[in-house]
């Protein structure tokens, strides 16, 4: 189906201006132009404007948004399970804060009893989370740029071998790999100035050693200094515990 600059505007809640502005820039040009010059848009830009629309609902900006659909090895279909994902842990984490903040409320009318801790729960800081995630989660690859400098350092103590952004975006397939089923939960975030110290618990099979795969437990601290909202030093500290 074709669509008019004014008709794909009202379907996807945009306005006319700010769609002519991604004609302009090049991030969403209209299938062809008619004899009047109007600009027409098909199926392929439709889906392309979406995904557009789902970046930026997670806050990225749009030269980073552009970089990423002009790839060559941009995928529709991954970059939607990415979305999906991101998604849900931003629904997990709304749910888990509501449910403090009720708690909360029955406590101040004297219904229940909290625990100080509890009055924390749902307070793990997402970019913690968001980012360790994207580092270790397929389908995740094409968000690195977003979390972390392009001149990162990383230092893995277990390979005792300093890492930059392109060693990691280089191993993230074999990272893949070795951890399948990969499940992760912040236990721990302390955060001062530019510094930020987190634990993260996981479950996964590792399939390195054991090709049927061995049920493990990672205990992973992580410390990251952030430049301008990005991380541009990490050091991690990795424990690996079979699962009995």
């Amino acid at each position: 189906m074709s669509y008019t600059v004014k008709k794909l505007a009202m379907l996807s809640g945009l306005s006319v201006r700010t769609l002519r502005f991604y004609d302009t820039i090049g991030l969403l040009k209209p299938a062809h132009y008619g004899d009047n010059l109007y600009r027409y848009y098909e199926d392929e830009q439709v889906l392309m404007l979406q995904q557009i629309l789902l970046y930026r609902e997670i806050g990225f900006p749009l030269k980073d948004i552009q970089r990423i659909i002009c790839s060559d090895d941009f995928n529709k279909m991954n970059a939607l399970i990415s979305h999906k994902q991101i998604l849900e842990q931003k629904l997990d984490q709304s749910r888990k804060l509501i449910k403090t903040i009720d708690q909360t409320i029955a406590h101040l009318r004297g219904k229940i009893t909290m625990r100080d801790e509890e009055l924390f729960v749902g307070f793990a800081h997402q970019f913690a989370f968001d980012s360790f995630v994207t580092a270790f989660e397929p389908g995740n690859d094409s968000m690195l740029d977003n979390y972390f400098a392009s001149d990162l350092i990383m230092f893995n103590h277990s390979m005792s071998k300093q890492l930059n952004l392109n060693d990691l975006k280089s191993r993230l397939p074999t990272i893949h790999t070795i951890f399948k089923d990969l499940k992760s939960e912040v236990m721990d975030v302390t955060v001062e100035e530019d510094r930020m110290a987190f634990r993260v618990e996981q479950n996964a099979l590792f399939y390195k050693n054991a090709p049927e795969g061995l049920p493990v437990k990672l205990d992973v601290m992580n410390l990251y200094k952030l430049d301008n909202g990005k991380v541009r030093e990490w050091k991690i500290w990795v424990n690996i515990n079979e699962i009995k």
